[in-house]
């Protein structure tokens, strides 16, 4: 192992998890592979709260694409777009204006067609303006030793973010994986 990787795996915050949860130095290698990631992933029923889809850029540079279905409107889904950069392990960037713009909410059945709720998309649009507005957003992954669960902690301006913090799988994306909301309770 060398000394800067050692560095890396020792200086990384644990937030408090568990010690089986280690940190994962390239979070993105499965992305390489052509995996997408499944978010609260509900292997019975090849189901997933919400999926993220990678484009790595040869800059270094992430595209990052999410649909997560709204916890409380099971019907509906915020589909975001964001832009990344590597910081260590974690992968970090900062809601723009652009990123604003390309942030709207899809209704029930692929394709996903825009919803036409507008008051759905203000009240999301304000939520995210409210609480990530020029703030640097960063993700920390985690993983256990013979596990394909991952955990997935983020932070906002450095600080630890609880509501940012996720269970997810890596998926191949032909293998019949696809958005559902859990089931209620």
């Amino acid at each position: 192992m060398s000394f800067l990787f050692a560095l890396m795996l020792f200086a990384a915050p644990d937030f408090g998890l568990d010690p089986a949860w280690q940190p994962v130095a390239d979070p993105l290698a499965p992305a390489r592979a052509g995996k997408v990631q499944c978010l609260d992933p509900d292997p019975a029923a090849r189901g997933c709260r919400g999926m993220a889809w990678f484009d790595l850029r040869p800059d270094g540079g992430v595209e990052a694409r999410q649909i997560i279905i709204f916890p409380n409107m099971p019907a509906y889904a915020a589909e975001a777009r964001f832009r990344l950069r590597r910081e260590g392990a974690a992968l970090c960037g900062m809601l723009s204006e652009t990123e604003m713009a390309s942030h709207r909410v899809v209704h029930s059945r692929a394709p996903f067609a825009p919803a036409r709720e507008d008051r759905i998309i203000i009240l999301f649009r304000e939520a995210m303006v409210g609480a990530l507005w020029n703030r640097k957003l960063c993700s920390h992954h985690y993983a256990r030793t013979g596990d394909d669960l991952m955990q997935e902690v983020g932070t906002v301006d450095g600080q630890f973010a609880g509501e940012l913090m996720s269970l997810y799988i890596w998926v191949d994306p032909k293998a019949g994986w696809r958005l559902k909301a859990p089931p209620p309770g």
